[in-house]
């Protein structure tokens, strides 16, 4: 575990606070949160506890955000997670809140040696295609023949990555400071410390690790991505029954401060106040709130829909955060069939890799040996997720349904039952999917992501460390609890 040098809690304080709480507050404040994403959750449970006034505003009907577990149009009571669906084992501050709400877990088989790649026109599986890369015909260098994509990943980074391994705390700082000018792209063309590649083993290493959509955004956050999703030793899990599990856990406590379809407009900053205005989405009633302090949590690509009044109350470099904060499209489109056809190929879990628009297909970690499953039958990011949203839902449904039988067979179309899209880039509560850094925004934008703006605290996966994952809005979640809970009601 590391830690950020810009964040002052270790993740071990971070565990200890879910355990025990925040130290009881002498200060006790009225807080208005908004979202009800896991940031929001973990902030509001933690000063609910420590005996502040709590209120959540949250624009969409349901807690949980980017955690979403669809179960319509699905039927016989299946679902897929077209949200944050797998959870490395890693990832403490996650596994710590599953424990101590009691919810099973189960592996998430991320990939396995029956996984099928599809790629130039090749299929074979992912046992054959390590034991000889070369079968992909991809034109790489004579020097990097014989190697998998994880190979050539690991012949770039390894440098970079033992020198982090050495002294996290410190050296993750040195890493920022030195490699935050590069794209993904430019490091691997123009690598200062490893191996250089060649066009074409990027190219393999883009298709056969989804990022070639995302080559022109900054190496360090998908160096972040590859030490997990990459690392052999990194297994991950689920939540049985659905990962909107987690955030729905917290209703018993928060339900009472929960307010739905509250659609945040404008953000108003007092003297010793702020006042947050919003509007129903339904009934279009406008409501305002006015507290002590105010926890923002939606993300930035949303949040530039919101006044603020005055708007010299956010500093310059918070309003080129607000702006320049990359979120990244994604879309999935699960689909339910009759018949688990790919158990009968001996896929269990795992993958297919394919060149096609599809390109990651996920089969279900659960349900082994049942009747009916639904499969993730596309998961594309950035500008393989972009090219479907020019699609209705039912021609993206029915594209992926026809991609999926080039190399499984024409015959499952016929075990079709019905399936859905979900396209984050058009959700109008996250604009996106996720945030992830351009090249100099580590060093550019992440500590004005983070600090306060007058009476008002910023929190979410964007404002984290861990970008992208549930654990990254966990730890924002605590860190924001932790800023507000002590801090004096008036300046």
């Amino acid at each position: 575990m590391s830690i950020h040098p810009l964040l002052r809690l270790t993740p071990y304080d971070m565990i200890s606070i879910i355990r025990n709480g925040l130290q009881k507050t002498s200060i006790p404040k009225k807080m208005i949160i908004v979202g009800a994403g896991m940031a929001g959750l973990v902030a509001a449970s933690l000063l609910k506890e420590a005996g502040h006034h709590i209120t959540i505003l949250e624009a969409s009907d349901r807690v949980g955000g980017r955690i979403y577990t669809l179960r319509s149009p699905f039927t016989e009571g299946h679902y897929i997670d077209v949200g944050a669906m797998r959870i490395p084992h890693i990832h403490y501050l996650v596994l710590e809140y599953i424990r101590k709400f009691q919810l099973p877990i189960h592996p998430f088989f991320n990939r396995t040696p029956n996984d099928l790649i599809h790629v130039n026109g090749i299929q074979t599986r992912r046992k054959t295609y390590e034991q000889n890369p070369d079968i992909l015909n991809y034109p790489v260098a004579p020097r990097e023949k014989g190697k998998t994509e994880n190979q050539l990943i690991q012949t770039a980074v390894q440098p970079l990555v033992q020198f982090i391994n050495q002294n996290p705390m410190k050296n993750w700082g040195v890493v920022i400071k030195a490699f935050d000018k590069y794209s993904l792209d430019t490091f691997f063309r123009h690598n200062p410390v490893g191996a250089r590649l060649s066009p074409g083993a990027i190219e393999m290493i883009n298709v056969l690790s989804d990022t070639e959509g995302l080559s022109e955004l900054s190496f360090l956050e998908i160096l972040r991505e590859y030490l997990i999703l990459s690392n052999p030793d990194v297994h991950f899990y689920e939540i049985a029954g659905g990962n909107d599990r987690l955030p729905r856990a917290f209703l018993p406590q928060l339900k009472n401060e929960i307010l739905f379809r509250q659609k945040m407009k404008k953000i108003v900053q007092h003297d010793n106040r702020v006042t947050i205005h919003s509007v129903h989405t339904k009934s279009l009633k406008p409501f305002k709130i006015t507290g002590d302090l105010a926890i923002i949590t939606i993300p930035f690509s949303v949040l530039q829909w919101v006044e603020v009044e005055p708007r010299y109350s956010f500093s310059h470099n918070k309003w080129k955060a607000i702006r320049e904060l990359h979120y990244v499209p994604a879309t999935k489109i699960g689909i339910q069939f009759k018949n688990r056809f790919w158990e009968k190929e001996g896929m269990y879990g795992g993958k297919t890799i394919t060149d096609n628009p599809t390109r990651f297909t996920y089969y279900p970690s659960h349900g082994f040996g049942e009747q009916e499953g639904v499969v993730l039958a596309s998961y594309t990011w950035e500008d393989d997720a972009l090219l479907w949203n020019s699609l209705s839902q039912e021609d993206q449904v029915h594209q992926a349904l026809n991609i999926m039988a080039t190399y499984h067979g024409e015959d499952i179309k016929r075990q079709f039952v019905t399936g859905s899209a979900q396209n984050w880039v058009q959700n109008p509560y996250s604009g996106g999917a996720f945030a992830m850094f351009k090249p100099e925004h580590e060093k550019e934008l992440f500590p004005y992501i983070l600090a306060p703006e007058g009476r008002v605290h910023f929190a979410g996966e964007h404002a984290s460390t861990s970008r992208t994952w549930i654990q990254g809005a966990v730890e924002s979640g605590i860190r924001v609890a932790c800023e507000t809970n002590n801090r004096p009601k008036f300046p």
